[in-house]
Protein backbone atom coordinates (compact mmCIF):
# COMPACT_ATOMS: atom_id res chain seq x y z
CA UNK A 1 0.00 0.00 0.00
CA UNK A 2 0.75 3.71 -0.72
CA UNK A 3 1.66 6.06 2.10
CA UNK A 4 2.41 8.83 -0.16
CA UNK A 5 3.18 12.31 1.20
CA UNK A 6 4.23 15.78 -0.82
CA UNK A 7 6.26 18.19 0.31
CA UNK A 8 7.96 21.24 -0.24
CA UNK A 9 11.31 20.51 -0.43
CA UNK A 10 13.80 22.31 1.85
CA UNK A 11 17.52 22.83 1.71
CA UNK A 12 17.42 19.33 3.84
CA UNK A 13 15.70 17.64 1.37
CA UNK A 14 17.21 19.17 -2.09
CA UNK A 15 19.93 16.46 -2.32
CA UNK A 16 17.66 13.60 -2.35
CA UNK A 17 15.44 15.71 -5.20
CA UNK A 18 18.94 16.25 -7.39
CA UNK A 19 19.88 12.64 -6.96
CA UNK A 20 16.85 11.42 -8.00
CA UNK A 21 16.79 13.87 -11.06
CA UNK A 22 20.64 12.58 -11.85
CA UNK A 23 19.73 9.26 -11.87
CA UNK A 24 16.57 9.85 -14.26
CA UNK A 25 18.34 12.30 -16.68
CA UNK A 26 21.84 11.58 -16.72
CA UNK A 27 21.93 7.54 -15.91
CA UNK A 28 19.04 6.51 -17.17
CA UNK A 29 18.22 8.67 -20.40
CA UNK A 30 22.12 9.53 -20.57
CA UNK A 31 21.61 13.19 -21.33
CA UNK A 32 24.77 15.19 -21.15
CA UNK A 33 23.27 18.10 -18.57
CA UNK A 34 24.32 21.25 -16.85
CA UNK A 35 24.96 20.85 -13.14
CA UNK A 36 25.52 17.34 -13.17
CA UNK A 37 27.69 15.94 -10.53
CA UNK A 38 29.33 12.16 -11.65
CA UNK A 39 31.07 11.92 -8.25
CA UNK A 40 28.00 12.83 -6.00
CA UNK A 41 25.49 11.74 -8.54
CA UNK A 42 23.58 15.03 -7.77
CA UNK A 43 22.00 17.30 -10.74
CA UNK A 44 22.15 20.63 -9.61
CA UNK A 45 20.54 23.33 -11.37
CA UNK A 46 20.54 27.25 -10.92
CA UNK A 47 16.58 26.92 -11.17
CA UNK A 48 16.88 25.41 -7.52
CA UNK A 49 16.87 28.85 -6.03
CA UNK A 50 13.36 29.98 -8.06
CA UNK A 51 9.61 29.00 -7.39
CA UNK A 52 9.08 25.99 -5.68
CA UNK A 53 10.60 22.75 -5.81
CA UNK A 54 7.77 19.42 -4.10
CA UNK A 55 9.02 15.97 -3.40
CA UNK A 56 6.64 13.15 -3.14
CA UNK A 57 7.36 10.25 -1.13
CA UNK A 58 6.01 6.65 0.02
CA UNK A 59 7.33 6.27 3.57
CA UNK A 60 11.28 6.79 3.41
CA UNK A 61 11.36 6.93 -0.40
CA UNK A 62 11.72 9.81 -2.45
CA UNK A 63 9.40 9.05 -5.74
CA UNK A 64 8.70 12.23 -7.89
CA UNK A 65 9.68 15.19 -7.89
CA UNK A 66 8.73 18.56 -9.63
CA UNK A 67 10.07 22.64 -9.77
CA UNK A 68 7.17 25.62 -10.36
CA UNK A 69 8.42 28.72 -11.49
CA UNK A 70 6.34 31.83 -12.05
CA UNK A 71 6.91 33.45 -15.33
CA UNK A 72 6.03 36.68 -16.93
CA UNK A 73 5.80 35.85 -21.01
CA UNK A 74 7.39 39.24 -21.58
CA UNK A 75 9.95 39.37 -19.16
CA UNK A 76 11.07 35.30 -20.09
CA UNK A 77 14.72 35.34 -19.38
CA UNK A 78 17.19 33.04 -21.24
CA UNK A 79 16.03 29.95 -19.46
CA UNK A 80 12.68 29.68 -20.61
CA UNK A 81 12.86 31.38 -23.89
CA UNK A 82 12.22 27.45 -25.14
CA UNK A 83 8.53 28.27 -24.22
CA UNK A 84 8.07 31.39 -26.47
CA UNK A 85 5.80 32.49 -24.04
CA UNK A 86 4.68 35.33 -25.55
CA UNK A 87 3.83 33.62 -28.75
CA UNK A 88 0.77 31.54 -26.61
CA UNK A 89 -0.20 34.45 -23.69
CA UNK A 90 -1.12 38.05 -24.27
CA UNK A 91 0.59 40.76 -23.16
CA UNK A 92 1.70 41.07 -19.37
CA UNK A 93 0.08 37.63 -18.43
CA UNK A 94 1.89 35.23 -16.58
CA UNK A 95 2.12 31.57 -16.34
CA UNK A 96 3.87 28.40 -13.92
CA UNK A 97 6.16 26.96 -15.66
CA UNK A 98 6.69 23.31 -14.16
CA UNK A 99 10.02 22.13 -14.54
CA UNK A 100 11.90 18.89 -13.74
CA UNK A 101 9.01 16.69 -13.31
CA UNK A 102 11.26 13.73 -12.53
CA UNK A 103 9.57 10.21 -11.36
CA UNK A 104 11.99 6.96 -10.58
CA UNK A 105 12.00 4.58 -12.82
CA UNK A 106 10.38 1.98 -10.98
CA UNK A 107 7.08 4.19 -9.58
CA UNK A 108 5.95 5.63 -13.07
CA UNK A 109 2.90 5.76 -13.53
CA UNK A 110 -0.78 7.87 -12.07
CA UNK A 111 -0.56 6.90 -8.88
CA UNK A 112 2.51 9.13 -8.26
CA UNK A 113 1.68 11.77 -11.02
CA UNK A 114 -1.77 12.59 -9.67
CA UNK A 115 -0.45 13.74 -6.23
CA UNK A 116 2.35 15.81 -8.08
CA UNK A 117 -0.57 17.33 -10.52
CA UNK A 118 -2.78 18.11 -6.92
CA UNK A 119 0.60 19.91 -5.31
CA UNK A 120 0.91 21.99 -8.61
CA UNK A 121 -2.63 22.86 -8.95
CA UNK A 122 -3.05 23.82 -5.62
CA UNK A 123 0.74 26.18 -5.95
CA UNK A 124 -0.78 27.89 -9.02
CA UNK A 125 -4.56 28.18 -6.84
CA UNK A 126 -3.19 29.85 -4.11
CA UNK A 127 -1.00 32.25 -6.27
CA UNK A 128 -4.04 33.23 -8.28
CA UNK A 129 -1.67 32.42 -11.25
CA UNK A 130 -4.05 31.33 -14.19
CA UNK A 131 -2.22 29.11 -16.71
CA UNK A 132 0.39 26.32 -15.98
CA UNK A 133 2.80 25.12 -18.71
CA UNK A 134 4.89 22.41 -19.46
CA UNK A 135 6.95 21.18 -22.82
CA UNK A 136 5.82 17.82 -23.05
CA UNK A 137 7.76 14.91 -24.62
CA UNK A 138 5.85 13.11 -27.02
CA UNK A 139 4.97 9.80 -24.73
CA UNK A 140 3.47 12.04 -21.93
CA UNK A 141 1.77 14.22 -24.73
CA UNK A 142 -1.41 12.48 -23.58
CA UNK A 143 -1.48 12.10 -20.34
CA UNK A 144 -1.12 16.14 -20.10
CA UNK A 145 -3.71 15.97 -22.43
CA UNK A 146 -6.20 14.02 -20.69
CA UNK A 147 -5.56 16.22 -17.47
CA UNK A 148 -6.57 19.29 -19.74
CA UNK A 149 -3.37 20.64 -20.84
CA UNK A 150 -3.69 21.75 -24.14
CA UNK A 151 -0.99 21.64 -27.09
CA UNK A 152 -0.05 25.51 -28.15
CA UNK A 153 2.88 25.19 -30.17
CA UNK A 154 4.57 21.90 -31.37
CA UNK A 155 8.10 21.13 -33.20
CA UNK A 156 9.96 22.70 -30.49
CA UNK A 157 13.53 21.55 -30.50
CA UNK A 158 14.70 21.17 -26.53
CA UNK A 159 18.26 20.10 -26.66
CA UNK A 160 18.74 17.12 -24.90
CA UNK A 161 15.14 16.63 -24.50
CA UNK A 162 14.81 16.50 -27.94
CA UNK A 163 11.25 17.53 -29.75
CA UNK A 164 8.80 18.90 -27.78
CA UNK A 165 5.42 20.37 -27.35
CA UNK A 166 4.53 23.10 -25.71
CA UNK A 167 1.01 22.56 -23.42
CA UNK A 168 -0.66 25.21 -21.41
CA UNK A 169 -3.22 24.30 -19.33
CA UNK A 170 -5.88 27.53 -18.22
CA UNK A 171 -7.06 27.26 -14.16
CA UNK A 172 -10.23 29.40 -15.81
CA UNK A 173 -11.29 27.03 -18.56
CA UNK A 174 -15.06 25.17 -18.48
CA UNK A 175 -13.93 22.12 -18.60
CA UNK A 176 -11.69 22.60 -15.16
CA UNK A 177 -14.05 24.52 -13.28
CA UNK A 178 -17.40 22.50 -14.21
CA UNK A 179 -15.63 19.16 -13.37
CA UNK A 180 -15.89 17.85 -16.84
CA UNK A 181 -12.12 17.51 -17.66
CA UNK A 182 -9.78 14.82 -15.76
CA UNK A 183 -8.18 17.43 -13.47
CA UNK A 184 -11.49 19.02 -12.76
CA UNK A 185 -12.87 15.94 -11.94
CA UNK A 186 -9.84 14.77 -9.74
CA UNK A 187 -9.28 17.85 -7.89
CA UNK A 188 -12.77 19.29 -7.40
CA UNK A 189 -11.60 21.34 -4.33
CA UNK A 190 -9.03 23.14 -5.66
CA UNK A 191 -11.65 24.51 -8.75
CA UNK A 192 -14.19 25.43 -6.51
CA UNK A 193 -12.01 27.78 -4.71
Amino acid sequence: MDNFEIIPVTDATLPLVQHLRYRVYCAEKQFAMKGADHESRLLRDEADLLGETFALFDGADLVSSAQVIPVHASEASERFRVFDLGSVLAEGESCVVVSKLVTAPERRGSKTLGPVMRAVLDYVARNKHRYIAILAEAQMREFYGSMGFDIRKEGIDAPPFGTVSLMVFDMQDDRHTSGKSLAGWMFKSIFAR
